[in-house]
């Protein structure tokens, strides 16, 4: 069975999955542009669905590097730990906002980037802000939280969390994604 047609069944099943096809590698390599693969870092996924961003981050990363991938939907978390072997990768299904429960207490506040794919949109506000505290919880200062989003509705919860955001946009995807880039400043 095709990961395409894998990607569609759970998006018939799960009403929190935002898209009906998997995001386009031109858009994958847009926003991982604000991701230094030179070094060794520490990245965490929310939302990684069937990996397509995972699998390009995995082939650029370097071999010191870890991919933390957050999955709230059972069938995708699956589906990653059967196609996903590589030793860099750790895989939960958990939501997001949980991310702490997973993390060694020393990754606390020393994640470099944070990627996301979850449909913000679909969440409650208190749920959103929990999401968004617990990844500048867990980011290093200086540390990005990316995520691509279809609309703007992220701006306002970001800015209070985080102080700032700067957005691009990709308009070759289906749907065509607002990229937000969020930098840790402060506490």
């Amino acid at each position: 069975m095709s990961n395409k047609l894998d990607f569609f069944k759970t998006f018939v099943k799960d009403k929190d999955v935002a898209s009906i096809v998997p995001t386009s590698l031109r858009c994958v390599k847009k926003v991982c542009t604000n991701i230094d693969f030179t070094e060794d870092i520490t990245l965490v996924e929310y939302g990684p669905g069937n990996g397509v961003f995972s699998e390009y981050i995995l082939e650029q990363m370097s071999p010191g590097s870890r991919l933390i991938l957050i999955e709230a939907n059972e069938d995708f978390a699956l589906m990653l730990k059967k196609n996903i072997q590589d030793p860099r990768a750790e895989i939960h299904n958990i939501l997001a906002g949980d991310v702490e429960s997973i993390l060694n207490p020393d990754d606390i506040g020393n994640v470099d980037y944070v990627l996301s794919g979850i449909p913000f949109s679909f969440l409650k506000k208190d749920r959103k802000k929990i999401v968004l505290e617990a990844t500048k919880r867990i980011l290093k200062q200086g540390g990005k939280f990316l995520a691509y989003q279809t609309s703007g509705h992220l701006k306002k919860p970001v800015k209070e969390v985080f102080g700032n955001l700067e957005t691009d946009f990709e308009p070759l995807n289906i749907p065509p994604y607002l990229i937000y880039k969020v930098v840790k400043n402060g506490v």
